[in-house]
């Protein structure tokens, strides 16, 4: 199946279960219409790329360019782009938004490949030929905007640049090009003295205060992380750093501001924030704070070190550095977990970084980052916490004729977890200790009242696949459908899934085993990785269609999330609870590791 904007709704999520055959068949109907020369000769050779007034200038990349690309979100069409004027300039989060993938012209789709944005790295986006359309088209409407350096930074933080049409003619897209100022960012933004209220902090529990403008962005590296630099003092040159911040559900940068400022230090956990970043609005004047600024990790992630060993683009991953990762790994969760609201919902290899050793020169340590509690992906988390984000997604997503099913979900997330509302990414900061997913809160809630397990027990599931990637060295997981299938477009021969294990030594297998206890990929039959991305298309392993697979695998991930929701006191729920019982306490695999280390020296 070629890849479109609704891939997530009607494939990669529980939205899934409920679309029908022809939601996405529309669009492509309407592609092959449009390239149909049968239709009409004379529109056909006027759209035709053998005419050579139909045709793309070029797609190189510009000797001059006045606009860079430096990522794309994971819907395709949220760009990082930023004019080359802003570099060195404070940064101002203005995205550039295209249109779906299927309202793409016909016969561009295939020279622009605009579905590439889907599944294109940090390292590949740059030179996708949809992006060097796109540069083209900016350059040449901010080159026709009267003054636009000045209209361009003038902008509220966090707006956008809206292109509404792709064409082949420049100054036809061009004139479909807008900035779109917006308030909604800045508004939201709360004040250092609402935080230090709300958390109850004094003014020596805060870093220094950095005022936006001595921000000089560098490069976008991720929808919430931007690398900038700070100039330093007089004679010292400038200094680079990260700056978090978000400008869709700011809630959750102050909820990790508020673990970092109030977890002590670790090792093997990012440091205390270096600044907190406060701006003042452009309507209004208040100022509020817009983010942090935390150490920059150059050598990148754990999952991008097993990719580049994997390809032997550097040296391959040692036992001895397998068994210290996973340690310290351990250590730095171990330590969270003390924090009365300290939790770790994200464990995955995209949130660990490595660092150069401080005790022992010439290797790496790793650190864990992210502290937002926002929860992780389905194929990582715990099923006693993915089924409810299942009905979580589906009251969200649902419309039309399926008003009936969302009163049925809601009522059961109700009883679920007593006092559950919907929530809103619209949603302003408001004080929550241990953040805002529902189904974490609740083991949590669990956890202070009763000193319940379930909440670490939950993290060990994820722990058993981080050490399961670890120590077979692959930088995915592979079961499940959600949002990894898009980054693993690897050849297809060298496809390890979970739980297939080839390199784990046996000692550890069992280990790996009781750690993610109620995952499905253990009964016997089960096959939960019935897609893959292969050269940027979704199959089906089974060879069947993309969307009738997706669907039945969601209909029945929504069957068993009702069963164990309705069936408090019954078979499945005792099963599950059972299996919850049957992971080991993370000290218990802290045990494990280090004697299994030692038969192995």
């Amino acid at each position: 199946m070629d890849l479109t904007s609704d891939v997530f709704c009607h494939t990669l999520s529980p939205l899934a279960a409920f679309t029908s055959r022809t939601a996405t068949a529309g669009g492509v109907a309407k592609r092959l219409r449009e390239v149909n020369p049968a239709v009409d000769d004379d529109l056909w050779w006027d759209a035709s790329f053998l005419n050579p007034q139909s045709r793309i200038d070029s797609l190189t990349p510009s000797c001059r360019p006045t606009w860079r690309v430096d990522g794309v979100d994971v819907d395709g069409r949220r760009v990082f782009a930023i004019p080359t004027f802003g570099v060195g300039r404070p940064p101002l989060r203005i995205d550039v938004y295209l249109p779906p993938v299927e309202d793409y012209p016909g016969q561009l789709t295939d020279i622009l490949k605009p579905e590439a944005l889907l599944c294109a790295s940090r390292g590949t986006v740059a030179m996708a030929p949809a992006t060097q359309h796109l540069l083209r088209a900016l350059g040449r409407w901010s080159s026709w905007v009267p003054d636009f350096e000045s209209q361009y930074l003038s902008m509220p933080y966090g707006s956008q640049i809206l292109v509404t049409s792709i064409a082949t003619n420049l100054e036809e897209m061009v004139s479909g090009i807008h900035m779109c100022p917006s308030y909604e960012v800045e508004q939201a933004m709360q004040s250092v003295e609402v935080l230090q209220s709300m958390w109850g902090l004094p003014d020596a529990a805060w870093p220094p205060i950095l005022e936006w403008e001595h921000l000089q962005f560098q490069k976008q590296l991720h929808e919430s992380i931007t690398l900038v630099t700070v100039p330093g003092k007089t004679g010292q040159g400038a200094e680079a750093f990260v700056f978090k911040s978000l400008t869709r559900d700011q809630r959750y940068m102050y909820n990790e501001l508020k673990m970092l400022l109030t977890l002590p230090p670790h090792p093997n956990v990012i440091p205390w924030p270096a600044y907190v970043v406060t701006k003042k609005s452009r309507f209004g004047g208040r100022r509020g704070v817009c983010g942090f600024l935390i150490e920059y990790f150059p050598l990148g992630s754990l999952k991008q070190r097993l990719h580049d060993a994997g390809v032997g683009a550097v040296p391959p991953i040692t036992r001895e550095e397998q068994f210290r990762w996973s340690e310290q790994i351990i250590s730095a969760l171990v330590h969270v977990n003390k924090h009365p609201d300290g939790f770790y919902p994200d464990l995955k290899l995209d949130n660990v970084v490595l660092q150069p050793s401080s005790s022992q020169p010439g290797q790496l340590d790793a650190a864990l980052l992210d502290l937002e509690q926002r929860g992780g992906w389905y194929s990582w988390s715990p099923p006693e916490v993915a089924y409810i984000e299942y009905l979580e997604a589906l009251v969200a997503g649902l419309e039309g004729d399926c008003e009936g099913l969302c009163e049925e979900f809601e009522v059961l997330l109700e009883t679920a977890i007593p006092g559950w509302t919907p929530g809103s990414q619209q949603d302003r900061y408001h004080h929550s200790p241990g953040g805002f997913s529902a189904p974490w809160l609740a083991l949590l809630q669990r956890r202070k009242q009763r000193g319940d397990l379930d909440l670490e027990r939950a993290q060990v599931f994820m722990l058993g696949k981080l050490l399961w990637c670890i120590f077979e060295g692959t930088p995915f997981i592979r079961c499940g459908v959600d949002h990894e299938l898009l980054q693993d477009n690897a050849a297809n021969e060298t496809r390890l899934r979970f739980p297939e294990f080839r390199r784990t030594p046996q000692e550890l297998r069992d280990l790996v085993r009781r750690c993610t206890e109620g995952a499905l990929e253990w009964e016997e039959g089960r096959v939960t990785n019935v897609l893959e991305l292969r050269q940027g298309t979704l199959v089906a392993r089974d060879g069947r269609d993309v969307q009738e697979v997706a669907r039945e695998y969601w209909a029945g991930e929504i069957d068993r999330a009702k069963a164990f929701l309705k069936d408090t006191d019954g078979v499945v729920h005792s099963r599950m609870r059972e299996a919850i019982a049957r992971r080991p306490r993370v000290s218990e695999v802290e045990e494990e590791l280090k004697r299994v280390k030692k038969i192995l020296q």
